[in-house]
């Protein structure tokens, strides 16, 4: 909401409706960014990218071994009596509601810290823009995605992810 708004302001001083403002647009110091690229470049993107890859492999790790416990059981089946073959056919039926569980509690845990940490990285990114504009007087600083045009001397993509990743690296 708060880009919104500060975007709607921006164009509104940029068109010079009186009420935004009196500064012309030409006395503003404007700047874009690439928020996918810093995102993407970010070290601590890939080191929590790198954690939660282990994570994933170790929960399909979990998950393939249940999975063959279940074929191992379904390949035993044959081979019983027919009066152990119903035991063996609810304890297989056990197995796989088990590993279907442990499936989506997977996904749902991995998707939560997922989100968690990129909430985390967002925040990281906009805290370093706020004072990057500050510090270097912009009035204005968009999402680059949001420009249909810019100059490249506007673009300061790479200031921002030079300035993210040496706060991390503190």
């Amino acid at each position: 909401m708060k880009r919104i708004v500060v975007m709607l302001i921006g164009m509104c001083v940029i068109a010079g409706v009186p009420w935004c403002g009196s500064a012309d647009a030409k006395d503003m110091k404007i700047g874009y960014v690439d928020v996918f690229k810093v995102f993407n470049e970010y070290e601590k993107t890939k080191e929590y990218d790198a954690v939660l890859e282990k994570k994933k492999e170790e929960k399909e790790a979990q998950l393939q071994e249940k999975k063959e416990k279940i074929e191992q059981m379904q390949n035993k089946l044959s081979m019983m009596k027919e009066k152990e073959q119903g035991t063996q056919r609810e304890k297989i039926a056990e197995a796989v509601k088990e590993f279907k569980s442990i499936e989506r509690e997977s996904f749902i845990d991995l998707k939560k810290t997922r989100d968690e940490r990129m909430k985390e990285i967002v925040e990281d990114i906009d805290k370093v823009v706020e004072e990057f504009a500050q510090e270097e007087g912009y009035d204005l600083i968009v999402n680059g995605n949001a420009v249909l045009y810019g100059s490249g001397n506007l673009d300061i993509t790479d200031q921002i992810l030079k300035k993210v990743n040496q706060r991390y690296g503190r």
